[in-house]
């Protein structure tokens, strides 16, 4: 996602860095991909005019104080929870949150980024020309984050709530019979299921951290946390 948000800010125009150091061959790939310029070492980063954040949600508070201090512009576009979003705000003068829906954007109409805080159209003005579709939202820091964390509540939980039932079916003994009523009764579960199963194979150790950032936005707002603790329990642990 990192590399073709960057991509992305290429087809806007726009100067594209980041730093190789400490990083895999599959990342530096896909950044020279990409087109975005290695200035090598992560600390010259920081002199950029605007930061986009696009990393494992247990990382975001850890990205956002690598950049605290400085005047730039700090985008974090990372799955995380309003609080979280609002604690990386607090070490940032000019701070947006946002929220990424829908896969790595390749070509326009397929993602979404919202944005919320006083900067977020100037925020969204950085992708105009690109493929991503930024949308500014009313409701200030939090408001994106609480969006993405809703929408990943249902997408990733709805999966992971998928998977576990296929998991205990089988370790009962009825998995073949509970997919045979599915495919009578609930057909588009078939397909649905191998969806969710090929994503958890890739992403799982991801999104994990992502649910417990669900868990946490659902306490906020007044349910039980159990459902994003779950879902993330069922990730932490697919197929290790």
């Amino acid at each position: 996602m990192g590399a073709a948000i960057g991509a992305a800010l290429r087809a806007g125009g726009h100067d594209v860095l980041w730093a190789s150091e400490g990083r895999s061959p599959a990342t530096a790939e896909r950044a020279r991909a990409a087109g975005l310029h290695d200035v090598g070492r992560f600390e010259r980063l920081r002199d950029a005019d605007a930061v986009v954040s696009v990393c494992p949600p247990h990382a975001a508070l850890d990205v956002a104080r690598a950049f605290a201090g400085r005047s730039a512009l700090f985008v974090d576009a990372n799955a995380v929870a309003p609080a979280t979003a609002r604690a990386a705000a607090a070490l940032h003068a000019r701070f947006v949150d946002g929220g990424i829906v829908g896969p790595p954007p390749v070509e326009a109409g397929t993602t979404r980024l919202y944005l919320s805080g006083d900067e977020a159209p100037a925020a969204a003005e950085l992708f105009a020309g690109g493929p991503v579709d930024a949308r500014a939202l009313d409701g200030g820091v939090g408001a994106a984050s609480a969006l993405k964390m809703t929408y990943a509540a249902w997408t990733k939980g709805s999966a992971a709530l998928l998977l576990a039932t296929t998991e205990v079916a089988d370790a009962l003994g009825v998995g073949d019979v509970l997919r045979e009523e599915w495919r009578e009764s609930l057909p588009e579960l078939e397909e649905r299921l191998a969806r969710a199963r090929s994503s958890a194979d890739r992403k799982a150790w991801r999104w994990a951290g992502e649910l417990e950032e669900v868990a946490a936005t659902f306490v906020s707002g007044g349910q039980p946390e159990g459902f994003g603790r779950a879902a993330a329990e069922v990730y932490r642990t697919w197929r290790t």
